[in-house]
Order: C-alpha cells, then structure tokens, then sequence
C-alpha cells in the first residue's frame, strides 16, 4: 500500500505540473491511474533507423519471450521526461525500440526518478499489412 500511495502522489503532482488540474482533480486522475495498476501504452518513435525492420523481426516471437526494460533519458533535448523502451529477445542485447508517448512519459518518468519499480512487457507488434503497413508496437506498465 505504501508504494502505491507513494505512486499515486508522484503521479498526482506530475499531472498538476503539466497540466491545467487543480491539485484535487490531479490527485483523482493519478488515483484512478494507479489503482488500474496496468497501463497499456504504444510505442513511440518507432519509425526511426532500423526499428521497423527490427519490429518485424520481433513480430516473429511469442510475447513472453520478449523482455521490455525502460530507462530515463532525463537529458533528451526534445522531452526532459523522455523514457526510453528497450526491447530484447530472451537474455539477448537489448535493443532501443523508442520511447513512451509524451503525456504517458510525464506520468511515468517521475516514478522512475523516485526509484519507484515499473514493469515493463511487451503485448503486440502491430499493423505491417495493407493499408497499415508501417509498424507499431503495443506495451503494458505494470504500477
């Protein structure tokens, strides 16, 4: 209980800070949040370098098979809460696949910083067919 009391805080005064909550709202919306204790998020960045090529590799296992890390980049230029996911197969390398969207990286980046445990696994490759042919990859945080 400690920590989810611990993770619905930090998440609450995340959310105040970026957005136009007040405190009480920001505490309802992180409560909300932390008492699903699973957030189901896609991928983003994807696009870039050889990810697609990699996804469609990754596409090719079954998903318990693929581990998920996520590691802080607190020095990205372009998001000072950027969070990047990595992916591997197995007890393989690990692989930079891209980064948590924006609004779920101002959520989860201060847990990181706190010290506080996010579990990361990885759900689904997605599209790579006809009318949706770029890849995409599906993940869930466990809180």
């Amino acid at each position: 209980m400690r920590n989810t009391r611990k993770t619905a805080l930090t998440m609450a005064n995340a959310i105040y800070d970026n957005t136009e909550n007040n405190l009480t709202n920001a505490f309802k919306a992180a409560w909300a949040i932390t008492k699903q204790q699973r957030v189901n998020t896609s991928v983003a960045g994807v696009t870039f370098g050889n990810r697609q090529k990699a996804l469609n590799r990754l596409g090719r296992y079954e998903t318990g098979s693929v581990a998920v890390t996520l590691e802080r980049e607190a020095g990205n230029e372009y998001d000072t809460n950027a969070v990047r996911v990595m992916v591997g197969v197995r007890d393989g390398a690990k692989y930079h696949l891209g980064y948590l969207p924006k609004r779920t990286a101002m959520l989860i980046a201060p847990l990181l910083d706190k010290g506080i445990t996010v579990d990361a696994g990885f759900k689904s490759v997605t599209g790579g067919y006809e009318g949706r042919e770029t890849y995409g990859a599906l993940i869930t945080l466990e809180l």
